[in-house]
């Protein structure tokens, strides 16, 4: 990416000092009598990319809602390339150059993928309209950037929550952040995608941004950190350089005690599936007619048994399993039975009442 295509604000972070761009001391923070966090402290330099890991309750999102301007009452003291900082808001953050990517996303469905990049910052003609070409065409030109193949004017509501997610960083990376707070980004990701996040990420730590990332997954950390932060029950325990730790070294500083794993597979035994599919598909309508998403699908899952659907993002894993469920938008067919016995699912609420339980992607 050329430095000219960035937003300004980015331009300015390459010019940061080597060291010093956020430094936090001993912050603490309480939830009535619960003490989330205690004396917790970092370094954050321009152009590194900091992961902060600890398990569920470690108090790395309460840290990091701190950082974003979210919660203002704490203890302890922020100071930005040297200057001490104090926030009154997440917009007041986001002004001294700091955004955050929530796990949760925080998008509008009903706007287009411009109007949520740019919202309450959109351009504007005489003062009084949004000047939508424009808006469109800065939209565009920024998901081309950053290599997101989404459509600026589609209606973000349609899109599947991989790719709000991948909406959600290109709204936070045009603010023109010299922090990126990401919490857990890939968890509605497929690999594909991952691998685009992990291009954007590395393109922007190359411009001199810091980003902050916070995740579970330990390939994902090996692969993208330049330092690791440990959190444990609200503590710092360590920071250390990547090439200085391994797997079992953070998971170990995570949990206080060393962790010994231990996969116990089980033997299917040939019984008769509980669930059998055959010849499954389904046509929904767009805008050039019925398009086939599912075609010709047939598996069979047995009693004990854990199966496995995998593809990209489109290659209708999620169709497929809307549809067996009875929430399938389109015209579907094709056998389904339950126990050897042929089952008929036209709503959610018959799968229920067949024994069947669907936890759809978005939670």
């Amino acid at each position: 990416m050329p430095v000219s295509t960035l937003p300004a604000q980015i331009l300015t972070a390459g010019a940061e000092a080597a060291d010093g761009l956020l430094r936090v001391r001993r912050i603490g923070k309480s939830f009535g009598p619960a003490r989330v966090l205690q004396d917790v402290s970092l370094d954050l330099k321009a152009g590194e990319i900091l992961a902060v890991v600890g398990e569920n309750g470690a108090g790395k999102s309460t840290l990091m809602k701190i950082l974003a301007g979210i919660h203002e009452e704490y203890d302890g003291e922020i100071a930005l390339s040297g200057a001490p900082v104090r926030f009154t808001g997440v917009r007041d953050a986001e002004r001294r150059g700091i955004a955050i990517i929530h796990q949760e996303l925080n998008l509008v469905p009903g706007l287009t993928v411009a109007e949520n990049i740019y919202l309450g910052r959109e351009p504007m003609r005489f003062g009084l309209l949004v000047d939508r070409k424009a808006l469109s065409a800065a939209a565009g030109k920024l998901l081309v950037e950053l290599g997101i193949r989404i459509d600026p004017a589609a209606q973000l509501g349609r899109l599947r929550i991989g790719e709000q997610q991948l909406v959600e960083i290109a709204k936070a990376i045009s603010v023109g952040a010299r922090i990126l707070i990401m919490d857990e980004p890939t968890s509605a990701l497929s690999p594909g995608e991952t691998e685009t996040l992990f291009a954007i990420v590395r393109r922007l730590a190359a411009e001199g941004v810091a980003v902050i990332y916070i995740s579970h997954r330990m390939d994902e950390i090996m692969a993208l950190a330049d330092q690791v932060m440990i959190l444990r029950d609200g503590r710092h325990v360590l920071t250390a350089p990547i090439e200085d730790l391994t797997h079992a070294s953070i998971i170990t500083a995570m949990v206080g005690r060393e962790v010994t794993s231990a996969r116990q597979l089980h033997e299917i035994k040939a019984e008769e599936p509980v669930l059998a599919v055959k010849g499954l598909w389904l046509d929904v309508m767009t805008r050039r007619g019925a398009k086939r998403v599912i075609d010709n699908v047939s598996f069979a899952v047995r009693p004990g048994e854990i199966f496995g659907i995998g593809g990209l993002l489109g290659s209708g894993r999620t169709e497929i399993l809307e549809t067996i469920f009875g929430a399938g938008s389109g015209q579907s067919g094709g056998e389904i039975r339950l126990a050897g016995k042929p089952v008929v699912i036209a709503s959610p609420q018959r799968a229920r009442a067949l024994g069947l339980a669907f936890v759809p992607e978005d939670r």
